[in-house]
C-alpha cells in the first residue's frame, strides 16, 4: 500500500527520483520505500516503470511503484513538502559540506503533518544546478572509500537508514513547522520595517522577502528554538524603560 496519504513517522518522508533511467534501480528504490514506509514520486522518468525488471526488483512493493505519482517538473513534485533535501556527490554545495549524519538528519525531520522530500538525480548525470537550487539543503552521503558516488538505489538506502536512525531517537525535537516559520518571518519583516531597514518602502520590503525566506530555510530550528528566538527578538525590539 502507498504511504502517500499518511505523513506520520518515516511516512513523512518522500523519495523523489528525477529523470531515473534504470528500471532495476527504480524497482529497488520502490522496494526500499516499502521497507521504510515512505512515499515515492517520479519526475520525468526515462524508463517504463511498469516493465518486468522494475516490477521484479520492486517485489513485494509493486503496488507502491504502480501508484507512484509522476510529475513533469521537480517544482510540482515538491509543491506540498516543507523541506527538500537534494543529494549529490558532484555539486559544490554538497562537496563543501560535511557528510549527512544521523545528527544532521535529526535537524531535518519535519514536524507532524508536514513532509520532507529526499531528492535524487539521474544515475549518470545527477541533479542539475537549477534542480538542486529548488532544494534548500544539498548534502552528500558518506563514501569514505576512493569512489565518491553511490549507485542510485544504494544512495536511497543509505539516506533512509540515516533518517530512520534519526527518527528513532525518543528525545527528538523535529524541525519547526511552516506556520511557526511564517510567523517568525512576519515578525522579522515587521521589526526591520519599524527600524527603517527597507529604504525603498513597500517595494524594497517585498523584494527582500525571498532572501529572508532563504535565510529561514537554512535555519534548522525546533519549535522550542523558534519560540526562544521570537521572544529574544521581541525583548530586543522593546523600548527601553
Amino acid at each position: 500500500m502507498s504511504s502517500e496519504g499518511a505523513p506520520t513517522g518515516l511516512t513523512s518522508l518522500v523519495v523523489v527520483l528525477v529523470r531515473p533511467e534504470g528500471p532495476l534501480n527504480v524497482g529497488s528504490v520502490a522496494r526500499l520505500c516499502g521497507n521504510f514506509g515512505c512515499a515515492l514520486r517520479l519526475v520525468r522518468p526515462l524508463t517504463d516503470v511498469s516493465q518486468h525488471d522494475a516490477m521484479k526488483m520492486a517485489h513485494p512493493s509493486q503496488r507502491l511503484l504502480e501508484q507512484a505519482p509522476v510529475f513533469e517538473t521537480l517544482a510540482a513534485a515538491l509543491a506540498d513538502v516543507s523541506l527538500a533535501v537534494a543529494t549529490s556527490s558532484k555539486l559544490a554545495d554538497a562537496t563543501a559540506a560535511p557528510w549527512l549524519s544521523v545528527e544532521r538528519a535529526k535537524l531535518l525531520l519535519p514536524t507532524t503533518g508536514e513532509r520532507l522530500a529526499l531528492v535524487f538525480g539521474n544515475e549518470r548525470t545527477g541533479l542539475s544546478v537549477d534542480e538542486a537550487a529548488q532544494c534548500p539543503r544539498v548534502v552528500r552521503l558518506p563514501t569514505p572509500g576512493p569512489t565518491d558516488s553511490l549507485n542510485l538505489s544504494h544512495a536511497v538506502a543509505v539516506a533512509l537508514t540515516l533518517f530512520a536512525e534519526a527518527a528513532s531517537d525518543s528525545s527528538l525535537e523535529p524541525r519547526a513547522g511552516a506556520e511557526a516559520r511564517a510567523a517568525l518571518k512576519q515578525l522579522l519583516s515587521e521589526q526591520l520595517d519599524a527600524r527603517g531597514f527597507f529604504k525603498g518602502g513597500h517595494r524594497a520590503r517585498e523584494g527582500f522577502q525571498p532572501r529572508l525566506q532563504e535565510l529561514l530555510d537554512k535555519m534548522d530550528l525546533s519549535e522550542r528554538d523558534l519560540t526562544l528566538l521570537r521572544d529574544l527578538l521581541l525583548v530586543l525590539s522593546a523600548p527601553r524603560p
